[in-house]
């Protein structure tokens, strides 16, 4: 079973420059042991990792950012087992960076433990992979990951004409989709379509539908400040009330009823005006020949359509998903069974000046990986090809690890 939380806190920030040094130091090898297991390697051959850089910036000619502010923040995950059994083929999904933006660059500069693989998510998230041979009861395993961020206020310099969207296009496709997130967003409900029918009844300009919708839902949805979540779009639409996310879940319902792609951005505001900062959701909208567009329906009354007018909005995760997954397995002999649960925390800083920051290699992998059970019972073939597993995946971490080290040779 999977549990999430999101608590901030505070704790010690992981230097990531002095591992490092610390860690090449100390178990560095020669050049010609490098060479030479690099040899057995490619004879061998197995495939080497791809290496790719974690930092995110995006250049839009059609936004105008000024007055950037400077923040660092820590990320810690812990898992622990508070089962009776131990947690076998421990696999965890975690998100490390979000899509890049023109408001926010967001830049992963540390991490207490490298990653077996990453990828890309449906959303442009990138996914780091860990795994672990197993967690015994009582036991626990901490990542912590340390982050820079740039973020600015936004407005857009648009066009006052668009062409018509290629319905054909991925982007259209997936953001426009009925299925996505349908629990929470209720794309094309009855009640939703009327309402989006008589608001955007006789427009045509994709800027203009989407700005009348955002009017709509703020000056007609108020603010839960009881904290209770509506849960979806029609809950929110039915009552006239929700937290950020029910906003948003129901500004991006409408825009997808209307035939405008839309998406989700989760992430932190450190300041909500009042100064106090917080979880937060907004969204974006995409334009033909533009591109993606940020909205904030839950400060719609200040102005937050097509902008952002404050330096306080820091993206962590694109789409509603979870930042954490774990699955695991356990013995099909045994009459206990693990029970694995997540602890997130997050501490943020402001900082005085532009960040100076280190690149990151981390391995890549180019597709979605499969996803398994949260837990599966094995047997006692199943257990031995477990430990062959176990031990590829120890060599592959070694490899990786000899990969950085000739690197910085």
């Amino acid at each position: 079973m999977t549990v999430g939380s999101f608590i901030p806190a505070s704790y010690n920030t992981y230097d990531f420059k002095e591992r490092d040094e610390e860690e090449f130091a100390t178990k560095r090898p020669g050049l010609a042991f490098a060479i030479a297991l690099l040899s057995i390697w490619l004879a061998l051959g197995i495939n080497m990792p791809a290496v790719a850089q974690t930092t995110g910036s995006l250049t839009d000619p059609y936004a105008i950012t000024s007055l950037p502010a400077y923040y660092g923040f820590t990320k810690t995950v812990t898992i622990t087992n508070q089962g009776q059994a131990p947690a076998l083929n421990v696999v965890s999904h975690i998100v490390l960076l979000p899509p890049a933006t023109p408001y926010a660059h967001v830049t992963l500069t540390g991490y207490s433990t490298m990653p077996d693989s990453t990828f890309r998510d449906q959303y442009g998230n990138l996914i780091g992979v860990y795994q672990w041979p197993d967690i015994l009861p009582g036991h626990s395993v901490t990542l912590t990951f340390t982050y820079q961020d740039t973020s600015e206020n936004i407005a857009y310099r648009l066009p006052s004409e668009y062409p018509p969207y290629n319905q054909a296009s991925a982007i259209y496709r997936e953001y426009t989709n009925p299925r996505l997130e349908a629990q929470a967003v209720n794309t094309d409900a009855p009640a939703i379509r009327a309402l989006v029918n008589q608001l955007t009844h006789g427009l045509t300009n994709p800027y203009r539908r989407a700005q009348v919708l955002f009017n709509w839902v703020a000056q007609n949805i108020q603010y839960n400040y009881s904290l209770k979540a509506s849960g979806s779009a029609l809950a929110t639409l039915k009552s006239r009330l929700g937290i950020c996310s029910d906003i948003a879940d129901l500004y991006v319902s409408m825009l997808r009823t209307d035939g405008i792609p839309a998406r989700f951005v989760g992430g932190y505001v450190t300041n909500n005006g009042d100064g106090q900062g917080g979880f937060h959701q907004w969204t974006e909208f995409y334009l033909p020949r533009v591109g993606w567009v940020v909205a904030d329906p839950t400060w719609g009354r200040f102005g937050y359509f097509a902008a952002l007018q404050d330096d306080w909005h820091i993206p962590l995760y694109d789409g509603i998903r979870s930042d954490i997954s774990v699955h695991w397995q356990y013995a099909k002999s045994g009459t206990t069974r693990p029970y694995l649960t997540i602890g997130y925390h997050y501490h943020f800083s402001t900082e005085q000046s532009p960040p100076v920051t280190k690149s990151l290699a981390l391995p890549v992998s180019g597709s979605f990986p499969t996803v398994s059970l949260h837990h599966t019972r094995l047997g006692f073939w199943a257990m031995l090809r477990m430990d062959a597993r176990r031990w590829l995946a120890a060599f592959d971490s070694y490899w990786i690890r000899l990969k950085l080290a000739i690197e910085n040779l």
